[in-house]
């Protein structure tokens, strides 16, 4: 597919309400690529803020998208994929252990990653 179709195809995406889903040409850096930019509501997740967690974020994650071989249906496929990662994440920060509050499986410790199997990380986040 042509980076130009592929950044239509995703800038007119739409997720949940407060979510945004855009992308732009990253040919500079990856040949027949692009950079996928989705910014979503979250609270924040501090052990303090539980269980209300009532501060309200603005944040955001990003990936690049080699899209040369793919086709509409694929690229909104891999779309999803990160959708679910996103989720996940928010999921690994705000599931928390009574009374202590603890989160087994924080995204942002080493031993949540660990305890996860996921011992390198997840996507790139980032505060809007």
């Amino acid at each position: 597919m042509e980076v130009k179709s592929a950044l239509d195809l995703v800038n007119a995406i739409i997720y949940k309400p407060g979510w945004r889903i855009s992308a732009e040409d990253h040919t500079r850096r990856f040949e027949g690529a692009i950079v996928v930019r989705i910014d979503y509501p979250a609270r924040a997740s501090e052990r303090d803020e539980a269980p209300d967690y009532e501060r309200e974020i603005n944040t955001y994650a990003t990936f690049p998208l080699i899209v040369a071989d793919c086709d509409d249906v694929g690229i909104y496929r891999r779309i999803v994929d990160k959708l679910i990662a996103i989720e996940t994440h928010e999921i690994r920060e705000f599931f928390r252990i009574q009374p202590t509050r603890w989160a087994p499986f924080h995204p942002h410790r080493i031993d949540g990653m660990k305890r996860w199997g996921d011992p390198d990380g997840d996507l790139q986040f980032g505060i809007a």
